[in-house]
């Protein structure tokens, strides 16, 4: 009886030896994973996830080998691939932020708005005030004419972070495709007097003033984007397009030429100046 009773200790003694040392492999992997990540050597980082991963697969702590796992996948383009590992690590965790906002951003990419939006409107019911969920979440109700909810979402976003440009910017696009040209003018001034270096402010700017055919202004807007970002080819790409929709054809031609030179598409652009701003073959 004694010695029985003296194996069962020694066994119990083991198991927690074990367990011991399965921790400490586990956070001796994971170091390492996150070393290698921090040198970008990324393929050494995915194979000591996926050791992390197979010490301890129903742990919900592996949720976050799970993201960076799929965030690996993601800078290499293995798209379904990050997919499986962020739907992998929700199992876990499905109320894991990074998770869901990694997922949503990577259905954007790949077109399905909709499994996007689900994922975006979980995240925005857990946190409410989510910046970057808020942002996602009203581009795709701006794509789906739902202006009312991008709206929503893009004027809660700049009461929580009133620096954001990005935002201001969407929310003025927005407003200019909503038929609402004064608030997108008032928008878009508010964005150059607090940031007269950004830009996509001028750009910005410039675009509503050629909607409203005011030529000079448009363009002074746009040389001061130019100015800022000379070697922005979607910049002159928008004054070719100016300068095509006011009948100045070398001028358009010139700049749509530079904008090939710096790196723009050529088809794209060649087909921009044989167009109108109605989208018809320019006579």
């Amino acid at each position: 009886m004694l010695k029985r009773r003296i194996s069962y200790i020694a066994i119990a003694m083991i198991a927690a030896v074990l367990h011991v040392c399965a921790q400490d492999e586990y956070a001796t992997t994971v170091g390492k994973a996150m070393e290698a990540m921090e040198r970008d050597s990324l393929t050494k980082a995915e194979v000591l996830i996926r050791e992390g991963i197979h010490l301890k697969p129903a742990d919900k702590a592996t949720a976050v080998l799970y993201q960076y796992l799929g965030e690996i996948c993601v800078r290499q383009k293995r798209n379904q691939e990050a997919l499986q590992a962020f739907t992998d690590g929700l199992a876990l965790q499905s109320g894991n932020e990074n998770l869901l906002i990694d997922r949503a951003s990577l259905f954007l990419t790949m077109g399905t708005e909709e499994k996007a939006l689900a994922d975006l409107d979980m995240l925005l019911k857990i946190n409410p005030d989510h910046i970057q969920g808020l942002f996602f979440r009203a581009y795709v109700y701006r794509k789906q004419r739902l202006m009312m909810k991008a709206r929503r979402d893009y004027e809660h976003l700049i009461t929580l972070d009133n620096d954001n440009r990005e935002a201001r910017v969407a929310l003025a696009l927005l407003n200019a495709d909503d038929n609402r040209p004064q608030e997108a003018m008032e928008q878009a001034d508010v964005i150059i007097r607090y940031w007269p270096d950004y830009a996509t402010g001028w750009i910005v700017r410039g675009g509503l003033h050629q909607k409203r055919l005011n030529f000079e202004m448009a363009l002074h807007d746009m040389n001061e984007a130019i100015r800022l970002e000379p070697d922005n080819p979607d910049f002159y790409i928008s004054r070719a397009i100016l300068y095509r929709d006011f009948r100045k054809k070398a001028l358009a031609r010139a700049d749509f030429a530079r904008a090939v030179r710096l790196g723009a598409d050529p088809v794209e652009c060649a087909g921009l100046m044989l167009t109108d701003r109605k989208g018809k073959r320019a006579k």
